[in-house]
């Protein structure tokens, strides 16, 4: 049609330029957008604010922000002035595109320029704001915006309330609640919830009387709202609670979704009362639910505790009777739940079963594989699995070597562990912190201390800090060497590291300075010295409500009390007390 007219030299006018041109913005055909604007100039048609603000638009969706400014900019030249949605799209693109500051100075000069905000450019600073965390300045921005006479809507309340909720500034999202009472704005569903999911995740409130209250506000409620209430619950361990909500919501005509059947089916499970998971999903399946890859692994995961193959294998049937499809991700839990327990015989049954499908093993599969039989320390089956899953051309990952390199580390195969994770580098795989806790804790139980802070410096230049137990083991070999001040160095690193001290810590620490401090070569002040730093870890560790083991104390009590230091027995003793009251 448009083609007709130009043939027909009749000159379309700015409205229908304009109508082609959004047309072509929208769907991302940036070319023939700029073919327009073209043909628009040599015709002498004035695209206006409209026709400029839908080709920014189109612009800022495909992420070209700077592209999208220079045509406001071209705009501007041709005396057409921005209006606020011009710079709405413009600061929503540059905040999608990761520019931050630009947003800010685009805001800034549409101030300058005397544009006024409305409440979707609110929102626009808001949404994007929340999702950053950056929820100080999004208070600042509401707070400019409202002294300059917007009326913010409910819309931009609940935006607000949301994003301080989740930032942990209950005081204010509360505070946002009672303004909107006082101005009497609207609280709809979502608003509702949004101050429902607040208060429930502030865990100081009781769901029942939350729920009450908000019904006040006039919430109808609907799936989300449920769904809150039985997630609470299911928190909380009140899974009877928890069902007569489930109940409520079908009287009320409201269907559950594979959301609310995941976290009822998972609060269930986690209590043990798999038989009413079950029946539950039995119920659903009569209203054309079926149940989905998610809802087998937490059945499969609840049934393993049984550690009975009849009775997993039992509950995989039962919901491939629900109509559970059985596609490669159901077989994989499957195998993967089995060879948890050491159950790799079942497993591979299942696996002949998988293939008989049509369905190959994958890296997935043969993970599970390697997990199961590396458990019984089987490792001419775990290189045997890895061998035939390289030949079969199954690529491995990460986790297939963390397993393997655990379970030689727990058996102090460590010359062994090393050839695997160098052919582990050899092969391109980046070790990630799992795989140096492994290794840096396997050298050090065997005392190779040297290859163990080889490992450790290498971890922490790569940007990964150990857990507490990997920092435990090296405590522990200096401390056995005598060499306590290293010791205590760790462990002053691995606060620094924001890694938290344990009990364990703390008695390999006091054991350690109580050896040290009975060593006959000793100089005296030093002997004081070590009984110095066991008074002040018992502190720390009365702080801390850390308790000795018994152990620890066998080796600190003869410590003091053969050179007569008896004000470290009464303190063990006034500690017993405090520990007791």
């Amino acid at each position: 049609m448009f083609q007709t007219l130009l043939k027909s030299n009749i000159t379309p006018n700015h409205i229908t330029y304009t109508a082609l041109v959004d047309g072509h913005c929208k769907s991302g055909d940036l070319k023939s957008v700029e073919i327009l604007l073209q043909q628009m100039e040599q015709k002498g048609v004035l695209p206006n604010v409209v026709t400029f603000s839908s080709v920014i638009n189109g612009y800022a969706k495909s992420g070209m922000v700077e592209a999208a400014i220079e045509i406001m900019r071209k705009m501007v030249s041709i005396n057409v002035n921005p209006n606020v949605f011009t710079y709405n799209t413009l600061i929503d693109g540059c905040f999608k595109a990761g520019k931050h500051d630009m947003a800010l100075a685009l805001y800034e000069e549409m101030q300058s320029n005397g544009v006024e905000e409305n409440e979707f450019l609110l929102d626009t600073f808001l949404n994007n704001l929340k999702k950053l965390g950056k929820m100080d300045e999004a208070e600042a921005i509401f707070m400019d915006m409202l002294s300059k006479g917007l009326s913010p809507d409910h819309v931009n309340y609940t935006s607000l309330m949301d994003g301080l909720f989740k930032k942990g500034k209950e005081s204010d999202a509360l505070q946002l609640v009672e303004e909107m009472k006082e101005k009497k704005i609207c609280f709809d569903t979502i608003a509702c919830n949004v101050l429902l999911n607040g208060l429930l995740g502030i865990g100081q409130y009781e769901v029942q009387s939350v729920y009450a209250e908000i019904r006040k506000l006039g919430l109808v409620p609907d799936i989300q709202t449920f769904n809150s209430l039985i997630d609470a619950y299911c928190k909380e361990g009140k899974l009877e609670s928890a069902v007569k909500v489930w109940v409520e919501m079908k009287s009320s005509g409201i269907m559950p979704n594979s959301i609310t059947c995941n976290i009822l089916v998972k609060g269930l499970c986690e209590v043990g009362d798999i038989e009413k998971a079950m029946d539950l999903l039995t119920d659903v399946v009569t209203i054309g639910f079926r149940p989905s890859p998610a809802i087998h692994k937490i059945v499969l995961d609840a049934a393993s505790g049984h550690t009975r193959a009849d009775i997993i294998l039992r509950m995989h049937e039962r919901l491939v009777g629900m109509g559970l499809k059985l596609d490669q991700t159901v077989h994989n839990t499957l195998i993967a739940v089995l060879c948890k327990l050491g159950m790799t015989r079942k497993a591979m049954s299942v696996l002949e079963n998988m293939r008989e499908r049509g369905f190959s093993a994958d890296t997935t599969t043969y993970n599970a594989f390697i997990h199961g039989y590396c458990k019984s320390y089987q490792f001419q089956k775990v290189f045997a699995t890895y061998s035939e899953m390289l030949a079969k051309g199954v690529p491995p990952n990460v986790a297939t070597y963390n397993t393997m390199l655990a379970s030689l580390s727990a058996v102090g195969l460590m010359n062994e562990a090393a050839d695997l994770f160098n052919e582990m580098k050899g092969r391109g795989f980046v070790p990630n912190a799992n795989t140096y806790d492994i290794l840096v804790s396997g050298h050090g139980k065997i005392g190779n201390k040297k290859e163990s802070i080889k490992l450790y410096c290498e971890m922490i230049t790569k940007g990964f800090v150990p857990r507490t137990s990997t920092y435990n083991v090296l405590i522990f070999d200096f401390a056995k060497a005598g060499k306590m001040r290293q010791a205590q160095e760790l462990m002053h690193e691995m606060q620094v590291r924001g890694v938290i001290p344990n009990s364990s810590t703390y008695d390999i620490l006091l054991v350690g300075w109580c050896k040290l401090s009975k060593r006959p070569e000793l100089e005296r002040s030093l002997r004081l010295s070590c009984r110095s730093e066991v008074r002040k870890l018992l502190e720390e560790m009365k702080d801390k409500g850390f308790t000795p083991k018994e152990t620890t104390l066998c080796y600190i009590n003869p410590g003091f009390s053969k050179s007569g230091e008896n004000d470290t027995e009464w303190w063990l003793n006034r500690w017993h007390k405090t520990k007791q009251s």
